[in-house]
């Protein structure tokens, strides 16, 4: 009897562990999420006087790729460089191709920020962002998901689907703060779309989550949005600043 306990008790371990590993192995904590955005030139610019002549029905849709590179506590986000031979001249412009460091315990941020095509070096504490986590599901790149929503300002609220499946709390530009990954995010009048297209439980390249600030001109937030009001005050907008920013 006391052998016979002693198998089952040994049994009973293995089984648990055998459970155990297979809950585990179905989370992802190390990765790469290649990202699909999609951008309504139209919608972006509104009733912008000075876009109206060159952002037609033909020509209003941008179409970019990014990639993601994480684990468990930080995380990169970049552009794919190699649209660049297939960009349409000075429509490439018109959004913006940020590469962006985030770092869940020091919640600090180091941005390579795309200024119509030169380099801004943003260095800053994470945003925090009050996320309403709604009912809503949908999958993408086969992972279940649920919608959270951002009200970003009075007038625009961000959509973002995150998967649980996941475990880092990242996501597309400056975007995080959700119990998983976030492979969709949105604005509400469809302006700005992303979406995971493929999702890797990949080795992480050698070196892909540092960066280097040395000989850089680095800024704060604020700092460098005083200095852009400063010097081309007279063709943006405090508002367009706000928005461009917000998504850091």
């Amino acid at each position: 009897m006391i052998l016979k306990a002693g198998i089952n008790k040994i049994l009973l371990v293995v089984a648990l562990t055998i459970i155990s590993n297979q809950v585990f192995s179905q989370f992802i904590t190390t990765g790469k999420i290649v990202y699909e955005r999609k951008t309504n030139l139209k919608k972006r610019f509104g009733d912008n006087p000075r876009m109206k002549n060159f952002v037609t029905e033909e020509n209003k849709y941008r179409i970019e790729n990014f990639e993601l590179y994480f684990n468990d506590t930080t995380s990169m986000f970049r552009p794919i460089e190699e649209e660049e031979a297939v960009d349409g001249g000075w429509m490439k412009f018109l959004t913006t191709r940020n590469t962006v460091y985030q770092n869940s315990n020091s919640r600090e941020k180091f941005i390579m920020m795309d200024l119509w095509g030169s380099p801004a070096y943003v260095k800053d504490t994470m945003d925090e962002r009050s996320w309403k986590i709604t009912d809503s599901k949908r999958e993408i790149s086969g992972y279940n998901c649920r919608k959270a929503i951002w009200q970003m300002n009075d007038t625009t609220r961000i959509y973002a689907w995150f998967a649980v499946d996941i475990i880092p709390s990242m996501g597309p530009e400056g975007f995080e703060g959700l119990p998983g990954a976030i492979l969709g995010l949105a604005t509400e009048d469809g302006g700005v779309v992303y979406f995971a297209k493929e999702v890797q439980a990949v080795e992480l390249p050698a070196g892909i989550l540092t960066y280097d600030e040395k000989g850089k001109d680095v800024y704060s937030e604020e700092e460098l949005k005083a200095m852009l009001m400063e010097r081309m005050g007279q063709w943006v907008k405090p508002k367009d600043l706000e928005s461009m920013f917000s998504w850091l």
